[in-house]
């Protein structure tokens, strides 16, 4: 990979943004998200921001395991990188984004921004309620008992008569499990479901079986996932800072564009810099294929650094600086 022009000034931020309440992320029950922000001042003075956040759970990497490589990166010299066999994604995503300067712009304004409802059957209605009952939510599930998941589905869909749900069930279940929620609910409301268990031969099984349609997510992080064409496909779930070469996310693109799949750019509980610039992605590829953001995401943090766009070059002189250029 190619860096472009060497920065003159680079400072690398940790920062530490607690939830508003603990969020468990495949048995991590987190109370604050934690990163690093990657800072290159080029000799123009041109300033670009990369977000390194290893999602627990999710993430192969640990923040420690991301933190030690960068700042090993930065010692020897971001020329060299060319010289570098293997990057954790979350390093990989940061240093292509940078690498690329991607322009920003200040709102997605043509994009469809999907809510993401979750927490227990009361909360979500409310939560679902005051957004005045859109047409279209993500929903997580698969966090409490399918039975509870079912409830919950059909009070939407009551609702809201008209709703399409999106569920995400981050491979939870087992297959009898998604078999009693598939069997239990109206099927024409779920537009489709990620990774009901964490088989992907299950997965296109049921899906088959029950005719509804799948999201690929947590299958497109693994390195030696070949997508192919399969009918009951129907979307694309690409988390930038999990998969993290831009590379690989572009063919991911070019195979949605081929075989005409919805792509949702979607958080991994970034900061509003990791926001920025899935955006910023976003709009990079809408001409490609049908892309919406599944970005609703700090309304779960609590008031704190980076959760807002303004200010941030104040906001980032109050974090730790681990590293800087002397």
């Amino acid at each position: 990979m190619k860096t472009g022009r060497r920065s003159e000034v680079i400072k690398l931020f940790a920062y530490k943004i607690p939830f508003l309440k603990p969020l468990n992320f495949k048995g991590f029950n987190l109370k604050y998200r934690e990163g690093l922000i990657l800072q290159l001042q080029d000799k123009d003075g041109d300033i670009s921001l990369a977000e390194i956040a290893p999602l627990p759970g999710f993430s192969r990497e640990t923040l420690a395991q991301a933190k030690e490589q960068v700042i090993g990166l930065l010692e020897r010299g971001l020329e060299n990188l060319s010289e570098e066999s293997e990057l954790y994604p979350s390093v990989q995503f940061a240093l292509d984004y940078a690498a690329q300067k991607i322009p920003c712009a200040p709102q997605a304004v043509n994009l469809d921004k999907v809510p993401l409802l979750q927490g227990d059957n009361q909360t979500v209605i409310k939560q679902y309620l005051a957004l005045k009952c859109p047409d279209l939510v993500k929903l997580k599930a698969a966090r409490q008992s399918p039975e509870a998941d079912i409830l919950l589905f059909n009070q939407l869909t009551s609702i809201n008569p008209l709703l399409l749900i999106r569920c995400d069930a981050n491979q939870a279940w087992t297959v009898e499990q998604a078999d009693l929620f598939f069997s239990s609910i109206n099927s024409s409301r779920l537009d489709y479901i990620e990774e009901p268990t964490a088989s992907y031969i299950d997965n296109i099984q049921l899906a088959e079986q029950h005719q509804i349609a799948l999201a690929l997510d947590e299958t497109l992080l693994q390195p030696d996932f070949c997508y192919q064409y399969k009918r009951c496909i129907k979307a694309l779930v690409i988390k930038p800072s999990l998969i993290g070469s831009l590379q690989r996310m572009q063919a991911l693109i070019n195979n949605a564009h081929r075989d005409q799949l919805k792509v949702s750019i979607s958080s991994s509980f970034e900061s509003i810099v990791g926001l920025q610039q899935l955006t910023c992605l976003a709009l990079y590829w809408q001409n490609s294929t049908d892309i919406s953001l599944g970005l609703d995401t700090l309304k779960y943090f609590a008031a704190g650094p980076l959760t807002t766009a303004e200010n941030l070059p104040e906001a980032l002189s109050q974090l730790e600086c681990l590293w800087a250029t002397s």
